[in-house]
């Protein structure tokens, strides 16, 4: 999820308490749970953990609110960002074993965005064990949780989103890297097996702000804290992102859009019109034009090259409120929404005392699935960071597995045009933006699900019948991408 653009216990802590007393024997009894809901009998792989603190933060899955069917057990807690112990601020994970049998070499972080939106959005919507849909009483199983091949950590990051704790006070998103670090530091000291595995992050929305910075902490570690946290990151996977300007992921693309899908958006011809010659106008349609197969030299910005979006240029706002005219229940995180729209259950699930009980969080109070206060600390409470396209090439470089980039074709708060424009003034390996159109047919289960491209450890993907959350909107095509990224499956 995208905001802004629209007008337990510490780790010092649990030293000192003593351990829950029913902790090892919830293990053990579930250590034995055989199941599975698409091949009948599959038996769990359940970690152990050679530290006792890791004890503390044991959830018996299968007794969550609301859960009627086995599950995997599971780990949740905070943490804090650093090992001192006046640290105030935490950071609250909740780790899957994957339920894969034998279990997974890998281990895969997810990231919602916002700026301060949870990653719990993710689990229980997206890809997690179980998927809560709005409109209904209780969750269910997921047939294509990335559990099912993974090992998954969703982490709610910076300070000040959801259950973490303490006061927000960074202000760009190497500072965010940082805290993330310090946080990765306490994380594996207590789960320290999980560090011999495979590191992957996933996320989406922005998490395209996150993921690269986060990335280039971990790969651009110092020598001493790479002998003591030997991580292996090996690939990125991102939806939907912030990675540059947003008059290339919202203002310039916006008319093409709704020329493209104007009947589903109930647009007029001369509404349609309207956006076509704002965007001549305002330089937006040279812009777009300047993104060429292969690449014929950098693509500057309208207005001098600067960053900023005119008067009267504002095409994307003035999109919105033609939307919402025409479709009152207009989300503008997938386009094919029509009145009704069922309840979301997701801030009153996290917000039930039993559940936060169980999270070891308790008496959390109201959660949030994205604050109402800024996450980042400068004036007017937005990022003051570098774009983190810039960031692509080193890490494009470093990275066995790369990085995939894919956009939902019916998203529209951020649009796949805009992705392809990045692409194309971006220059890695040597050679900018993609040498070929990015048109090859992305296939599972003999149905083709939209187009991509890879060329030189980038690898680009636009899916159709998608919006935003492409995991909620195509669960079975996201796991299948999912694990294409991690080596397990083919794509094209």
């Amino acid at each position: 999820m995208l905001l802004g653009h629209l007008s337990l216990l510490s780790l010092w802590t649990i030293g000192t308490l003593a351990l829950p007393p029913t902790a090892q024997r919830l293990r053990d009894a579930h250590a034995e749970i055989q199941f599975s809901p698409l091949t009948g009998r599959s038996q769990f792989t359940i970690p152990t953990f050679s530290n006792r603190l890791s004890q503390a933060f044991h959830v018996n899955s299968s007794a969550l609110p609301l859960i009627t069917f086995p599950l995997q057990d599971s780990w949740a807690g905070r943490l804090p960002i650093d090992p001192n112990p006046g640290e105030t601020k935490d950071l609250f994970f909740w780790y899957w074993p994957s339920s894969a049998p034998g279990g997974s070499k890998t281990l895969t972080i997810w990231l919602n965005g916002g700026p301060g939106c949870s990653s719990l959005e993710g689990f229980l919507e997206e890809n997690g064990p179980i998927r809560f849909e709005p409109g209904t009483p209780r969750p269910v199983l997921n047939p294509y949780a990335w559990t099912s091949v993974s090992d998954m950590l969703y982490i709610e990051q910076p300070v000040g989103t959801g259950y973490t704790t303490g006061m927000p006070n960074i202000t760009n998103e190497s500072q965010l890297a940082d805290q993330f670090y310090g946080f990765l530091q306490q994380f594996f000291t207590v789960f320290s097996e999980l560090k011999t595995k495979q590191l992957y992050i996933a996320g989406e929305s922005y998490a395209g702000m996150y993921i690269p910075y986060i990335a280039t902490r971990i790969v651009d570690a110092s020598a001493a804290e790479k002998a003591l946290l030997p991580l292996s990151l090996q690939g990125l996977l991102i939806n939907d992102g912030v990675y540059s300007s947003f008059i290339v992921s919202e203002e310039a693309p916006t008319a093409r859009f709704a020329a493209e899908y104007q009947s589903t958006l109930g647009l007029s011809t001369s509404q349609v019109q309207l956006l076509a010659n704002l965007s001549l106008a305002c330089g937006y349609s040279s812009l777009l034009s300047s993104a060429t197969y292969p690449a014929r030299g950098p693509i500057p910005l309208p207005n001098g090259n600067k960053d900023i979006v005119f008067p009267g240029c504002d095409v994307f706002d003035i999109f919105y409120n033609m939307a919402v005219g025409a479709n009152p229940c207009f989300n503008i995180y997938r386009i094919t929404d029509q009145c009704p729209t069922p309840a979301d259950p997701i801030e009153s699930y996290f917000s039930r005392e039993d559940v936060q009980l169980q999270l070891h969080v308790p008496l959390s109070g109201t959660w949030n699935e994205c604050t109402p206060t800024p996450v980042f600390s400068t004036p007017t409470g937005s990022d003051a960071s570098a774009y983190s396209s810039l960031l692509f090439p080193h890490l494009i470089s470093l990275l066995p597995r790369g990085v995939t980039l894919w956009h939902g074709k019916r998203d529209s708060i951020l649009f796949s045009l805009g992705d392809r424009v990045m692409i194309q003034n971006l220059t890695w390996g040597g050679v900018q933006g993609f040498q070929q159109e990015p048109s090859r047919p992305v296939v599972w289960e003999g149905k083709v699900w939209g187009v991509g491209g890879e060329e030189r450890g980038l690898r680009y993907l636009e899916v159709e019948h998608a919006g935003h959350m492409i995991p909620q909107d195509q669960p079975g095509l996201a796991l299948h991408v999912f694990s294409s990224l991690l080596g397990l499956a083919t794509l094209f």
